[in-house]
């Protein structure tokens, strides 16, 4: 083989090397059976979400944009005595695990 001939090969195996890692990456990036946004099987999805509070009353969280909480069985952390941004408002901060309210931190 001339050299040339050589030099022209290692082009293409590294090519086809690169072009396949690539492809790999990119259905790994994919996944399969796994819905965008889900927690892998096993593990809890937990999310936080912060709104102003329109009212409590009867264990009843009332959210100003017109969503409601049972806080029965919920851990409440009431900061509302302590210094706050707002005077006028009281914020909730609230994080659910598997879409299921477990905590909510007044401010």
């Amino acid at each position: 083989m001339h050299e040339c001939q050589k030099t022209l090969i290692a082009v293409i195996i590294s090519f086809l090397f690169i072009f396949s890692i690539g492809v790999a990456g990119a259905r790994m990036a994919t996944g399969v059976g796994a819905a965008k946004g889900a927690a892998p099987a096993g593990q809890n999805q937990v999310t936080k979400t912060s709104q102003f509070v329109k009212k409590i009353t009867d264990n009843m969280l009332y959210l100003e944009n017109k969503k409601s909480y049972d806080l029965t069985g919920v851990n409440v952390i009431d900061l509302t005595g302590k210094k706050r941004v707002s005077q006028n408002k009281k914020l909730a901060e609230m994080m659910f695990v598997n879409g299921k309210l477990q905590e909510v931190i007044l401010r």
